[in-house]
C-alpha cells in the first residue's frame, strides 16, 4: 500500500499511473534478455497508458 504522503501527491498525475503496466513491460523484458520484439505488445500498453495519463 501506498503511503499516505505519497497518495496525496496530484501535481504530476503520471508518475503512479502506469506502475502496473511499466511492471509487466519490465518482467517481459527480464525473461526476453531485454529483447524489445517478444514484448512489442506490453511496450505498447506502457505507451498507450502514459499517453493516455499525460
Amino acid at each position: 500500500a501506498a503511503a499516505p504522503a505519497v497518495a496525496n501527491r496530484r501535481e504530476q498525475p503520471t508518475e503512479a499511473t502506469c506502475i502496473t503496466e511499466m511492471s509487466v513491460m519490465m518482467a517481459c523484458w527480464k525473461q526476453n534478455d531485454f529483447n524489445d520484439a517478444p514484448c512489442a505488445e506490453e511496450i505498447r500498453m506502457f505507451y498507450d497508458c502514459v499517453a493516455k495519463a499525460e
